[in-house]
């Protein structure tokens, strides 16, 4: 069959730059497909292509892909193409493959290989055990999730060991854990998922003859989603395909969203580097959405640095481009989607940040028994440092005859005297005796102690006769632990999120009760009603999907994106994810900002929000006077290059240094004039000020 002969036979129409990656099969190949362009149907069609036209044993192509799910769908849709009419070839996941590697590797020297660690159970309650051996009080279900995210981390980066030695994380002495977890497989005779890829690499790098078994086995290469392939996937990538160099990368560093989990987008930018006479092939048309919002979301992603240059096209009409929708207070949010909810007809998709966004939203709609759908569950919130810090406060306030419970967090409330001291006075502890009567009763106190105690006590008995918001926010802003926060450096993130529910459950008997009721539904793993139209979902569980109507929520600078200050790398990855948000959306897409949060004005800004619609803080973006280079001057990553820190020169206030930046928005030290607020973007469009 001809080229164009095969082209005219798929039952699908391609346009020409879909049509060049599927006949272009010589050599080593990048493809670049922006945000609903049909990779997947061109991948597809090309493994067809390289069977029947190129006369290729399907047998020879592996192809690649992110789970198994996607690899049990890629199977589906060939077979849908080519009516089997074709052998379908192999996909695989990365660790499949490795597993057979390892297989092979041992039976050819007539040994046992280390047995896959398959419960994930059990290797938490490892790492549990070993936090807590290695200084991590109560370690939290998070940061468990934490030490497993970082250990993957470190394999999948092919760290060293000095470099992990180096490595920091909030709450536990992660080198101690990396290695004493590493010790325990070892001795277990045991690998975890990261260990495949780690012993497979190993092996094909000492074992040249059952490398080139494989070279010879596998002679095509695809890789699907190829910006979220990690260093060594991309490795062992790359020495199975260096015989032959059939190697064929699907994917668009633009939706590399994944870094956490090592996810590798340079391999993508060496690509030609890497592979000389590579072709670089571009799949730059948007079937998926709206002319308007295409166009707003491409202007959005140009403000990364890193990438190749292409550019997102639409093929649709112009529709509505993307709205920003002002709502009175953080809290409104709430009642503004359940209203939505209520009258869903059509698929809608309300996308956020972190999966904790969710929470008050699944309070309200299981109240109000409206349907929903909900992907990717976790339930981390409720054993978060703060929530438990926050929950035991209240129900020690219920009951303050628990002496056990206020030893775990008095200290927390600037309360310094001794554990040992108050531990054993409250040894001495009557029957039906408050903790604070057997404190004050006890003669044990210094004089400075006492009054300490008395204040705490009268804390604690009006916390009972306020709202569960009230109360929280008296804990929090007046009895000390807000301050302890600030001093260890915590992360106060879920603060609003505990307030949020509160304010739906004013009783605070009621509002414990109902934590725990919401802990228990999502550790049912209830996703909701399957089939639902109005779908909840954090943007990573979002990928790869598309909605009629998308509405993200919490896209305020501090949340979304987490922030502004992290370095310039950090800030394109999350402007990688409110693109990949962005993007899922067909027809609609609302991006919520509130004016004020709790009562009090809103300081934050809406950094991303404003760059996706065009405007700076609401206001229609000026172009830059003539003859002073605007364009220059708002080039992508200025938040970053203006950071804290960052010495300027103001038109009218003279030179002084940039001391924070919340979106647009710094506050700058000046020689003269003093600390003031000033909005860069205005600033450095209407050519106000500029760095010294």
């Amino acid at each position: 069959m001809t080229d164009q002969g095969f082209i005219r036979s798929l039952p699908v129409r391609l346009d020409p730059q879909q049509e060049a990656a599927v006949l272009g099969t010589e050599g080593p190949a990048l493809l670049l497909a922006v945000p609903g362009s049909g990779k997947t149907t061109v991948l597809v069609a090309r493994l067809g292509y390289l069977i029947q036209c190129r006369g290729v044993d399907p047998r020879q192509i592996l192809t690649v892909t992110y789970t198994v799910a996607a690899a049990g769908d890629m199977r589906r849709r060939f077979l849908e193409l080519f009516g089997g009419r074709l052998e379908a070839p192999p996909f695989r996941t990365i660790n499949g493959l490795c597993a057979s590697i390892i297989d092979r590797y041992a039976a050819r020297r007539g040994t046992v290989p280390f047995q896959l660690a398959g419960s994930e159970g059990r290797l938490d309650a490892v790492l549990r055990d070993l936090l807590v051996r290695t200084g991590t009080a109560r370690p939290t279900e998070q940061q468990i999730r934490d030490a497993r995210t970082q250990i993957t981390y470190c394999k999948n980066m092919l760290l060293t060991e000095e470099e992990i030695h180096g490595r920091q994380v909030e709450g536990m002495d992660f080198p101690a854990v990396y290695f004493e977890y590493q010790d325990f497989l070892r001795r277990s005779r045991l690998m975890d998922y990261d260990d495949q890829m780690v012993f497979a690499l190993r092996i094909l790098r000492r074992d040249p003859e059952l490398l080139a078994w494989y070279q010879r086995r596998y002679r095509y290469l695809c890789l699907d989603e190829a910006q979220d392939t990690s260093k060594i996937q991309h490795v062992i990538l790359a020495l199975l395909a260096q015989a032959h160099r059939e190697l064929f990368l699907v994917g668009d560093e633009d939706q590399s969203i994944y870094g956490f989990r090592a996810a590798w987008p340079q391999a993508l930018l060496d690509f030609g580097k890497n592979w000389p006479g590579a072709k670089v092939l571009l799949m730059e048309t948007n079937y998926r959405s709206g002319g308007a919002l295409v166009e707003a979301a491409d202007a959005f992603i140009q403000r990364n640095r890193e990438r190749h240059p292409k550019h997102m096209r639409a093929s649709r009409p112009a529709g509505e481009g993307p709205h920003r929708v002002v709502l009175a207070d953080y809290g409104a949010q709430y009642p503004y989607l359940l209203e939505i909810a209520r009258d869903c007809r059509r698929s809608t998709a309300v996308l956020y940040r972190n999966n904790d966004s969710a929470l008050p939203l699944i309070d309200l709609l299981e109240r109000e028994g409206v349907p929903y759908a909900c992907r990717q569950r976790e339930g981390f919130f409720f054993t978060n440092h703060l929530v438990r810090d926050l929950t035991d406060i209240l129900r020690f306030a219920l009951g303050p005859t628990d002496g056990e419970r206020f030893l775990g967090f008095y200290y927390k409330l600037d309360l310094k005297i001794k554990k040992q001291v108050l531990a054993g006075l409250l040894r001495r502890q009557k029957p039906g005796e408050t903790v604070f009567q057997a404190l004050l009763g006890s003669g044990g106190l210094e004089p400075w102690q006492a009054g300490k105690v008395r204040a705490m006590e009268t804390h604690f008995s009006r916390l009972p006769g306020l709202t569960s918001f009230a109360a929280l926010q008296r804990i929090v802003k007046y009895m000390g632990y807000g301050e302890y926060l600030k001093g260890q450096k915590l992360d106060a993130s879920r603060l609003d999120v505990l307030l949020s529910l509160a304010r739906q459950t004013p009783r605070p008997e009621a509002f414990l009760a109902r934590l725990d009721w919401l802990r228990q539904r999502l550790a049912q793993g209830s996703g909701g009603e399957e089939g639902c139209p109005f779908v909840l979902s954090t943007i990573h569980g979002s990928k790869g999907l598309e909605f009629d109507r998308v509405v993200m929520i919490d896209v305020v600078d501090g949340i979304f994106p987490a922030d502004l200050s992290a370095g310039w790398e950090a800030l394109e990855e999350e402007r990688r994810l409110f693109y990949v948000g962005a993007t899922r959306a067909r027809e609609r897409l609302d991006l919520i900002v509130y004016e004020n949060k709790f009562g009090a004005p809103r300081e934050a800004g809406t950094s991303f929000v404003s760059q996706l619609v065009g405007e700076e803080e609401g206001r229609p973006a000026e172009a830059a006077p003539a003859g002073q280079a605007g364009a220059e001057r708002l080039a992508p990553g200025w938040e970053v290059d203006l950071g804290p820190g960052t010495p300027v020169v103001h038109r009218s206030f003279g030179p002084g240094v940039v001391r924070s930046l919340t979106g647009t928005i710094a506050e700058v030290d000046f020689e003269t004039a003093g600390r003031r607020r000033v909005d860069l973007s205005a600033c450095l469009k209407k050519g106000l000020l500029r760095r010294r």
